[in-house]
């Protein structure tokens, strides 16, 4: 978004212009399309400022939206008075703030989502004079003498059109999902796949890691890496104490709780996902670490195994997360004792049977995984699978997989308590596979 400021020649927020004026006595709006989100910032403006209904007046065109408009305009006039202009074409974008100080803001957004947060913009915003006022004052007669003042009946003639309405915005969702096409072909799934506006991980979230997006390092995606990274971090506050009784702990440095939201050598300059890791304690690591740099930058944490929940392009993961690429320390463990190992490892397979879970190694020169399916496979022929497929150069985890309309996905408190759950049960597998010191724990 692009917002120049005539005064201050800064970059400002839509939405934050309009809340933020002094003594704000009447609102004039003119604007081709209307979402949500734009009732939503009218009616917080009008609690902001203490306005009645008729200090307020929104002018549209008659194809203000095509995502049931009928339900838009009832909420609406509950809030201001609203007018349509159905016989000319109707294309502005203005918002006029009268008070003890006059603003004025117009140029290319709309008052939908789009053009409060997520469109490239420009908009004019400053302080008309008083020659600037009276033409708007002009602007916005004109625009009274066409409009229709919108009431019960306006209203129900959009509804009686709500099906063909759709079935245009179903077509306009279709054109552009199309035309967008080129750059997003290689995403994991579209917007209109499933519906989860209201669950806690968004469509937008998901998209911060699509495959057009891991190696960007703008303002833009760093601060939607960052709100995913808050999500985390708010599943890991709420969990850690129960996490903590399992013996298992996460990063010790707060910076590297979480996996890294800017590209960078450490993820091949590449983020294609963002979790939290348990695993071995510091004082684990410091065992193994002896004589080293503690100070590192990855000291030595992210190449031991642990268990992780993390969010990727096109789901909600849980992971037993044994090997990364090279260097991994637990499996030079798991090779040169798999014999000894083998009985506990089996017997807790067993037990993880009927989730879901599988085990998955791959390169990227593999053109599919090799995965072992612990539903459908003997436990008995994991540790062979393991010797064959698992080697320096290949990543190796257990993953449990939640589609992003999982119901478990819908809300704070289901994911807070599946990780834990599921933590609690893979901490056994967990502890059979990887090295840890006695002592230490």
């Amino acid at each position: 978004m692009y917002y120049w400021n005539h005064q201050t020649h800064e970059t400002q927020s839509l939405k934050n212009e309009l809340l933020n004026a002094k003594g704000v006595k009447k609102v004039r709006i003119a604007t081709a399309y209307l979402s949500a989100e734009g009732v939503a910032v009218l009616d917080e403006m009008k609690q902001a400022y203490g306005l009645q209904k008729y200090d307020i007046t929104v002018y549209l065109s008659a194809e203000f939206s095509s995502d049931k408009p009928h339900e838009l305009l009832k909420r609406l006039s509950d809030i201001c008075v609203v007018k349509i202009i159905f016989d000319r074409t109707f294309h502005p974008k203005v918002y006029a703030i009268s008070g003890d100080e006059n603003k004025v803001i117009y140029g290319s957004s709309n008052f939908t989502s789009g053009g409060l947060q997520k469109n490239i913009e420009f908009n004019y915003i400053g302080m008309p004079s008083e020659s600037d006022l009276a033409a708007l004052n002009k602007f916005f007669d004109f625009c009274d003498r066409l409009a229709v003042v919108v009431n019960g009946d306006v209203i129900e003639y959009y509804e009686n059109n709500s099906s063909e309405i759709e079935k245009l915005n179903s077509a306009q969702r279709k054109l552009r999902s199309k035309l967008q096409g080129f750059v997003k072909k290689d995403d994991a799934f579209s917007e209109s796949d499933y519906e989860i506006e209201d669950y806690y991980f968004t469509f937008e979230d998901y998209e911060t890691f699509f495959v057009r997006n891991q190696k960007l390092n703008n303002k833009e995606i760093t601060e939607k890496r960052r709100r995913v990274q808050e999500k985390m971090l708010k599943i890991h506050s709420r969990i850690y104490p129960q996490i903590k009784k399992l013996g298992i702990s996460c990063h010790k440095r707060e910076d590297n709780i979480t996996s890294l939201i800017n590209p960078c050598v450490y993820n091949h300059h590449t983020v294609a996902w963002n979790g939290v890791r348990y695993g071995k304690t510091p004082a684990e690591i410091d065992a193994f670490n002896f004589g080293s740099n503690k100070d590192d930058e990855i000291y030595g944490f992210q190449k031991h195994g642990c268990l992780q929940y993390c969010l990727v392009n096109s789901g909600f993961e849980l992971n037993l997360f044994l090997a990364v690429k090279h260097d991994a320390w637990d499996r030079y463990h798991m090779h040169e004792r798999l014999n000894a190992l083998r009985p506990n490892i089996e017997e807790e397979i067993e037990k993880l049977q009927g989730y879901g879970m599988e085990w998955v190694v791959w390169d990227d020169e593999l053109p599919e995984p090799f995965t072992f399916d612990f539903d459908t496979e003997s436990p008995q022929s994991f540790c062979d699978f393991f010797k064959k497929y698992d080697r320096d150069g290949r990543t190796s985890c257990l993953c449990l997989y939640y589609e992003p309309d999982n119901e478990i996905l819908e809300d704070f408190d289901f994911i807070c308590e599946e990780v834990v759950e599921k933590i609690e049960l893979l901490v056994p597998l967990y502890n059979a596979m990887v090295n840890r010191p006695k002592g230490t724990i």
